[in-house]
């Protein structure tokens, strides 16, 4: 072989290996890395298996804003319970621990909180995931170097805290931040103030941090996620009526709703149905027309210059099978309507509002 051949093959070999280091140091947006790597275990879901944003098209664009290439540094997610927050959250750090790896903190309202999160929602989708199970080994290994509040990871270390303890908020600088169920937090840690400012403070150094507080909301006035959320970009998902095609909020006061009859006309208490009547030309919606809804919907941000990028989403926006439907949520409202502290949990969990 020839001199020139041997260094056309050398070429053709460096160019081989640097696309592949290229490719392994892909970096993608964490919606994408979510579709392509994220297991959702039983364990955690009545939807366990792969990891599909379509099925609530609603996500991507906050899941986006999280990503490495994006300049948004601050996100508020004000929802309903059981709607975006918590997988949010975990879609995001198992993105950094692959392919963004830095110091990590998420913090829950107590020790407790922590410790169901792990073992409940973190530590199953680790172990269901290759891709991240060969990056956190399990803390049962004694070489492991992790524990319940500590996942060390190659270029990094998530931290488990509760907001309740000002020593786990107050040490150690980290890039990014969660922070779950904000409204759920003391307003006050004896002499060291806000428990949210004090974590915050942990992102100083970074320029480019990123910091997410999540929370169904509680009290109006004594609401940290709803304060957050008018201090932000106040994004709501607009979806088209699949009738007349008119974007529109889907709002509770337009849901109608009866009790289901069996065919002697008897009422069967146990079952509801509902609609959802259009705002804009009264169409009939049915929830089944809610896929196609969720899929061609976007997030309209009322305050767009805002830097602090903030979401709000209710209820009626889960998708069908995942979670109560139109007709439970309905029944839920009737059920609480004539008892102030009931209307108050269903108008929190249920429609994501301060009371």
């Amino acid at each position: 072989m020839s001199d020139l051949s041997e260094l056309r093959r050398a070429k053709e070999m460096l160019a081989e290996l640097a696309g592949e280091f290229l490719v392994q140091r892909e970096r993608l947006k964490v919606s994408d890395w979510a579709d392509r790597y994220r297991i959702v275990p039983s364990k955690s879901s009545p939807e366990g298996g792969r990891w599909r944003t379509d099925r609530t098209p609603y996500a991507r664009e906050v899941l986006d804003a999280l990503s490495p290439d994006s300049d948004v540094q601050e996100v508020v997610i004000m929802a309903a319970a059981q709607v975006l927050k918590t997988e949010v959250v975990l879609n995001w750090a198992f993105s950094v621990i692959d392919q963004d790896p830095a110091s990590m903190l998420i913090v829950q309202p107590t020790e407790k909180a922590v410790k169901d999160f792990v073992s409940q929602r973190l530590d199953p989708a680790i172990e269901a995931m290759p891709t991240i199970r060969e990056k956190v080994p399990p803390a049962r290994r004694r070489d492991s170097g992790n524990r319940i509040t500590e996942k060390n990871y190659p270029g990094g270390v998530l931290y488990l805290g509760w907001a309740n303890s000002p020593s786990e908020l107050a040490s150690k600088p980290i890039k990014y931040l969660a922070m779950d169920e904000v409204d759920r937090y003391p307003i006050s840690l004896k002499d060291e103030g806000s428990p949210v400012k004090l974590a915050e403070q942990r992102t100083a150094n970074f320029p480019r941090r990123k910091i997410v507080k999540t929370s169904t909301p509680k009290i109006r006035g004594a609401s940290v996620i709803t304060d957050e959320y008018e201090s932000s970009s106040m994004a709501q998902y607009w979806v088209p009526c699949p009738h007349c095609g008119e974007h529109q909020v889907l709002e509770f006061p337009h849901l109608r709703w009866e009790k289901d009859k069996d065919e002697d006309g008897k009422t069967v208490h146990k079952t509801w149905t509902a609609h959802y009547v259009c705002q804009a030309n009264g169409c009939i919606i049915e929830e089944t027309a809610k896929p196609q809804m969720l899929a061609n919907g976007e997030w309209r941000h009322r305050h767009p210059e805002r830097k602090k990028k903030g979401y709000h989403i209710n209820g009626l926006y889960s998708p069908v099978g995942l979670g109560f439907s139109w007709g439970e949520r309905a029944q839920k409202f009737v059920e609480a309507k004539s008892d102030p502290a009931k209307l108050q949990t269903f108008v929190n969990l249920h429609l994501g509002e301060p009371y």
